[in-house]
């Protein structure tokens, strides 16, 4: 009698589990509210629609939404407010921005930006997201730019 067991199938099944396991929430993946990634040339703006090329401007909402909770991205920070102010019943987890000279997401209220003419932003909102209030003093300074905290950049006349 073989009382050996065959484990022909065991490479299989742990690739299976791990595909699973990487789908699934809370498995090892990225936390639900935390910074979502973005697939530049791929991945399209929530509000207009246009491919994110220009990561130093992307931003990110994470909403309580239809799915759980979920990002939903932005080229632009005029889109990330445009969107916002479209659908007030939504539900805000958290918002992310791209910090620009670092291209590293922050949370967005915890940050600072710069607005000038001069910064050519996808959606022609002007500003740029800083996480370091010294890098937005520098930028303002060679842009002849004004440094807004969250709450006054979300003020700004939209486009």
């Amino acid at each position: 009698m073989n009382t050996r067991r065959s484990h022909i199938g065991s490479p299989l099944l742990i690739a299976a589990l791990a595909s699973l396991c990487a789908i699934m929430p809370g498995c090892g993946g990225e936390a639900d509210d935390g910074p979502p990634k973005i697939m530049l040339g791929e991945s399209s703006c929530a509000e207009c629609g246009m491919i994110i090329s220009d990561e130093r401007f992307a931003t990110a909402t994470v909403i309580n939404g239809t799915r759980g909770i979920q990002p939903v991205l932005f080229d632009d920070f005029n889109c990330q407010i445009n969107f916002e102010h479209k659908y007030p019943e939504t539900e805000i987890i958290t918002r992310w921005s791209h910090d620009y000279p670092g291209l590293m997401w922050s949370p967005t209220g915890s940050g600072w930006f710069v607005i000038a003419p001069t910064i050519r932003s996808p959606m022609a909102s002007n500003m740029a997201f800083f996480r370091a209030r010294e890098d937005a003093e520098s930028m303002a300074q060679s842009v002849s730019g004004q440094i807004l905290d969250f709450d006054s950049a979300w003020a700004q006349p939209k486009k």
